[in-house]
């Protein structure tokens, strides 16, 4: 590959502790980089509210990828760079298929997530995305289903069977663009997401496009299955040392750090660019 330039990380699993924290270490290896003139920027599954702190910790500049890089936007300012939206007018038949299911809804705007009052055993889960979340009474008519133009995501959890057939049920509903992921909560509920199909792959192409270099000048950080398109399309990528086997195979190289106490970013520094 070319010279790297630019040094993209995964958060939740790679560059966060387990309990959520930014290591002292990985703080100053990414001053390291910019005194070493190399650009650091993220790419994650959260939104906004729930990257900005960490951005602002590793002084990042330029736009940082959330919600799978459904949205750009910058570092600094939030203003958008990129966003790629669940349109309103899909809200009404998904909100009907997740009613119907007798699952539990969050809307995923840009900067909040949206859920009902009963739910609040789901909390702490939604927070791994954002600690912004905005509590409805009643969150099929409190929340702005089909009026609002920036819902990064729509997401349901429920028991698994019928997190399943909700699935099956919105493959009749939903346009080519939209996709949908499948995954289990803390407590072992299912929960499925919905949202363009964007990927940390085209995000990562358009960061280093901003940034005035391509892909092959960027190196990826990363732990989960989401990951992968950017280890793919990087031109160095790194999977920590308790990564998902197919990130470990995507991956170029496997980190001797994993998310428990933080290193990461620190090896990273020290492998590619000597720092």
């Amino acid at each position: 590959m070319t010279s790297p330039k630019l040094l993209v990380l995964d958060l939740d699993g790679t560059t966060l502790t387990a309990d959520r924290k930014l290591a002292e270490q990985d703080v100053l290896a990414a001053r390291r980089l910019a005194d070493a003139g190399v650009r650091v920027t993220i790419a994650t599954g959260r939104i906004f509210p729930g990257t900005k702190w960490v951005a602002d910790a590793l002084g990042v500049e330029g736009p940082v990828a959330v919600m799978n890089g459904c949205e750009l936007l910058d570092a600094r300012t939030g203003e958008r760079v990129f966003g790629a939206y669940v349109h309103p007018t899909s809200h009404g038949a998904i909100r009907r298929v997740l009613y119907e299911h007798g699952l539990s809804p969050f809307l995923f705007e840009s900067r909040t997530i949206h859920y009902g009052g009963t739910d609040d055993h789901h909390a702490p889960y939604l927070g791994v995305w954002s600690e912004q979340l905005s509590r409805h009474l009643d969150v099929w008519d409190g929340a702005p289903w089909g009026s609002s133009d920036e819902v990064v995501a729509v997401s349901a959890a429920g028991p698994v069977e019928r997190v399943d057939d909700a699935l099956r049920a919105l493959e009749g509903v939903l346009g080519e663009d939209l996709h949908t992921v499948r995954f289990q909560t803390f407590t072992g509920h299912g929960f499925l997401e919905l949202r363009r199909r964007e990927d940390k792959g085209t995000a990562i192409e358009r960061i280093a496009a901003w940034h005035g270099c391509t892909v092959d000048e960027v190196v990826a950080v990363g732990d989960w299955v989401n990951d992968l398109p950017m280890l793919e399309r990087a031109g160095r990528s790194f999977a920590v040392a308790h990564a998902h086997p197919r990130a470990v195979e995507a991956a170029d190289e496997v980190l001797t750090e994993d998310s428990r106490d933080g290193g990461a970013v620190a090896q990273v520094a020290a492998r590619v660019w000597g720092v």
